[in-house]
């Protein structure tokens, strides 16, 4: 009896709830701090945006290509002992959809699960969406969820046991209807890997400087690895040109999707400088600078879409919103610039220790 609580911290980004899960989960286990540092790095979205039309106004950091929702950050992470099962199992073999996660949930899994905001809030139309299970109390009968809500895509909230049960009642035919939406095949769990000995793939889930570098030139001079898809700091282009499409074509309603994202990616950035310059990978504290002149103008960015769309998009001021974009891209670029070249001297300056990281493209 009582409660069940897996470790877990605050999110610190709210964009895609997959990433806010993996980030919010690890950010509690010290050890995967060298990890969390090198990765999340470079940032792509759809050539042509403006013309996109499921995925208009849509921009993501990857830890792989971009398209694939189907949990990859999950399925392929190191640091993650990650399972599956179909839902049809689940309900021959347990009594209900909140023992299969209360077991799960003794054993150390978080639990990946789509439920229907609906049952649980004031909704009056069905809703379905992944939420992220990290625990429940039986003194209370709570469930403990971190999903998408009025602040972002990855939240907590408590839901009673009597909620949980109508919420996970989902139809069969939600589950593996295409990863193109994000939705799951089944249910997913995992738990962190914290046994050293259980990390049988060599160093990938230790710092990699190697790969960082190779990351960070590659965000600063973006190469064409999809036709149809633009990388790193070209992605500002695409979103000034879709920017200007809605301007010109008086939508009511502007897609703020990317720039949550792009926010969430300098928020990481701020955090990434931070850790290599107090672990000495860096010789200058590049933290403020970023922070006050790329990631607090990102808000400022993000906050003037959201009172844009607040307005119906009427008179929208595309041409401030792009020459603050473009003031960001160039302060970035300054910036990230001066910390590559560092990076690639304290490898040139560690040879003998990174050079099994070097990537070559």
């Amino acid at each position: 009896m009582g409660a069940v609580k897996l470790k877990i911290r605050e999110p610190i980004i709210h964009g895609f709830g997959h990433q806010c899960a993996v980030y919010s989960i690890l950010s509690a286990y010290p050890e995967t701090e060298p990890w969390l540092n090198c990765n999340y790095i470079q940032i792509f979205t759809l050539r042509n945006l403006h013309t996109a039309v499921n995925r208009l106004g849509t921009l993501d950091f990857c830890y792989h290509y971009y398209g694939d929702f189907n949990l990859y950050e999950m399925k392929a992470n190191p640091w993650l002992k990650f399972m599956s099962i179909p839902i049809d199992m689940i309900k021959s073999r347990w009594y209900s959809k909140l023992d299969f996660v209360k077991e799960c949930i003794k054993k150390g899994y978080y639990v990946f699960l789509v439920l229907d905001h609906a049952a649980y809030r004031e909704r009056k139309e069905t809703f379905y969406h992944n939420a992220m299970i990290w625990g429940y109390d039986d003194d209370t009968e709570t469930v403990y969820v971190a999903d998408n809500n009025s602040v972002g895509k990855f939240a907590f909230e408590e839901i009673s046991y009597t909620d949980f049960e109508l919420a996970s009642d989902v139809p069969e035919e939600e589950f593996g209807v295409g990863d193109h939406i994000g939705q799951t095949d089944g249910v997913y769990f995992f738990k962190v890997v914290v046994d050293q000995d259980k990390h049988v793939c060599g160093t990938n889930h230790l710092m990699q400087m190697g790969k960082l570098c190779y990351e960070l030139e590659q965000y600063l001079d973006p190469p064409i690895i999809l036709p149809d898809y633009t990388y790193g700091i070209d992605c500002y282009k695409e979103l000034e040109e879709y920017y200007l499409d809605v301007a010109r074509k008086r939508y009511e309603y502007c897609d703020i999707r990317a720039m949550c994202s792009l926010l969430d990616h300098k928020v990481l950035m701020t955090r990434r400088l931070r850790y290599l310059y107090k672990n000495g990978y860096l010789i200058r504290d590049y933290e403020n600078k970023y922070y006050e002149t790329v990631e607090k103008k990102t808000l400022i960015l993000r906050n003037l879409l959201i009172k844009e769309n607040v307005r119906g998009c009427k008179d929208f001021q595309a041409e401030k919103l792009c020459a603050l974009l473009r003031e960001v891209k160039n302060k970035e670029f300054e910036i990230l610039s001066d910390v590559a070249v560092e990076i690639k001297k304290y490898l040139d300056e560690h040879k003998n220790e990174y050079k099994q990281y070097y990537m070559k493209g």
